[in-house]
């Protein structure tokens, strides 16, 4: 297996990206209902992407409430570090897909963090 890939997981038990990204929307704006709407999805696949990922982490991310949605100790951890795996997903794609452009730079050079796949808030925060 690859350094750095996880061996002890099966892909069943493998983080789905747009999981962390629906969480990152949910952390950031406080809200599953606003999150839905900046991702364009219904509430209730906001609610399951957050289900899907308590259940795989073993432990609750967001305090919920009927009038507002807060992050546990440990939802604050994650919201830190899927910043920081989103920006870099969005790095990769961006250079990857550079290749494929007729006005593509050098290879070996880095892209810049756009953020494309976090909320407005985190896009400076890397």
């Amino acid at each position: 297996m690859p350094e750095g890939l996880p061996s002890r997981h099966g892909a069943e038990e493998l983080i789905d990206l747009n999981d962390l990204r629906v969480f990152a929307y949910v952390a950031s704006l406080a809200s599953f209902s606003l999150a839905a709407d900046a991702l364009n999805i219904h509430k209730s696949s906001v609610s399951r992407s957050i289900a899907r990922l308590e259940t795989l982490l073993g432990t609750p991310l967001i305090e919920r409430t009927t009038r507002k949605v807060e992050l546990t100790r440990r939802g604050v951890a994650l919201k830190d570090n899927c910043v920081e795996i989103l920006s870099r997903v969005s790095e990769t794609i961006e250079y990857m897909t550079s290749f494929s452009s007729p006005s593509a730079r050098h290879p070996g050079t880095r892209s810049s963090r756009t953020g494309r796949a976090l909320p407005k808030q985190f896009a400076t925060a890397s």
